[in-house]
């Protein structure tokens, strides 16, 4: 049986789901005698439909109180069908969570329907498949709008999901290991993110920063794209980030920066050795790096002693080992250099294959001398001369 309040709650449903700001709808204690409750006055039916981000798609997922559950694509007519089924539409509970508002039905003991408008509960919050991300990212920040991620209503762009996502795991893994850095520390904290790109994560780190620090941080992002540093200062000064700023420039690495985290993502091949090369002479206290395009130590593995010999054979093969081994050198270098060195996966692979990051804390307790002897060691066994690294930083191996 049908009422004006409970028809308003269905249209707010319709209404949330094209204007793409429905998050979730809970359906409860169908009236006995109807649908699949009839004869059975006990029996309370709950079901929940929840919006959740699939890559480049919209998903429902389906359960209820019976132990069923389901994931389809979202289909708007669809799903406005199944609120019309029985089982469904003598609903005498139902809560409708959106980025505006949530909506609250209900009906008393007599049946006397009551709708109520409060706050939105799931505003910037985005679910997705992997539901044991807690993401610390939301997506209300201004800056993902500035930058195309979400759009004027605060909801994330469907093509740029898998964006949101990488972003928001850089911000889970920093908030990780320098959060009490940045809330403790009485001065400006320096950030530093060479080849910034567009700056999605330079402006992430900002805003994290910014958030959480007791003073201003002062943030540079490097790159050699003009149009991409003019959009982001220009974006920067819009959202009043006075102390963060782009600049158009090639990494030196023999040129000090005020830093104490460092980012360098996808600096391809001994760029990023450049990049770390720096940010050791800025004496960083925390760095995040991802590698990308290896290309140095797989031209010198021809030399390795015989035991490679097998993988040398096939070209493809000694590509992957000779990224393993740069990488592993970095590590050893750092370590070598008074950093704790740890290597993580930072977004899913089925987002992208670069996406093992190198993950650096100053640390005076590691043993530097081990760590630089079993990189001789290494390059030794794989019969390469020269790592970029090392080449960089050589007068600060006093190990």
């Amino acid at each position: 049986m049908q009422n004006e309040e409970r028809n308003i709650f269905i249209s707010e449903c319709e209404a949330a789901l094209k204007s793409n700001t429905f998050k979730r709808v809970v359906f409860s204690a169908p009236i006995a005698g109807t649908g699949q409750s009839a004869g059975k006055k006990d029996d309370k039916f709950k079901v929940n439909f929840e919006l959740i981000a699939g890559g480049r798609k919209q998903l429902i997922k389906y359960s209820d109180n019976r132990d069923s559950s389901y994931t389809s694509d979202l289909n708007i007519d669809a799903l406005m069908a199944r609120f019309a089924d029985d089982a469904i539409a003598d609903f005498r509970a139902a809560t409708l969570y959106t980025d505006n508002a949530d909506f609250i039905y209900s009906e008393n003991r007599k049946g006397v329907p009551r709708l109520q408008k409060t706050k939105p509960s799931m505003k910037g919050k985005v679910q997705t498949h992997n539901r044991q991300k807690n993401y610390v990212l939301s997506e209300n920040r201004p800056y993902l709008q500035g930058l195309g991620v979400t759009n004027q209503s605060g909801n994330v762009v469907k093509k740029h999901y898998a964006k949101f996502r990488q972003i928001a795991n850089f911000v889970e893994i920093i908030d990780r290991d320098i959060r009490e850095f940045v809330e403790t520390k009485e001065t400006p904290i320096g950030i530093l993110d060479l080849g910034c790109g567009k700056g999605y994560l330079t402006f992430a780190t900002y805003d994290y920063v910014r958030e959480r620090a007791k003073v201003e941080p002062k943030a540079i992002g490097i790159d050699i794209k003009t149009n991409v540093i003019d959009l982001c200062n220009d974006l920067a000064d819009s959202l009043d980030f006075d102390g963060l700023n782009f600049r158009n420039a090639r990494i030196q690495p023999t040129k000090p920066e005020d830093v104490d985290i460092l980012i360098a993502l996808h600096a391809c091949d001994t760029a990023t050795d450049d990049a770390l090369a720096l940010g050791l002479r800025s004496n960083m206290k925390y760095l995040f790096c991802a590698p990308c395009c290896q290309a140095e130590i797989a031209a010198q593995l021809m030399n390795a002693n015989t035991s490679f010999e097998t993988i040398n054979a096939y070209p493809l093969m000694q590509r992957r080992q000779a990224d393993i081994i740069t990488d592993v050198c970095r590590a050893l270098l750092l370590t070598a250099l008074g950093y704790e060195v740890k290597f993580l996966e930072f977004t899913a692979l089925e987002h992208t294959a670069k996406n093992v990051m190198l993950v650096g804390k100053k640390n005076d307790k590691v043993d530097r001398k081990k760590a630089y002897q079993d990189y001789l060691d290494l390059k030794k066994s794989y019969g390469f001369e020269k790592h970029s690294l090392e080449e960089n930083v050589k007068d600060l191996l006093e190990v």
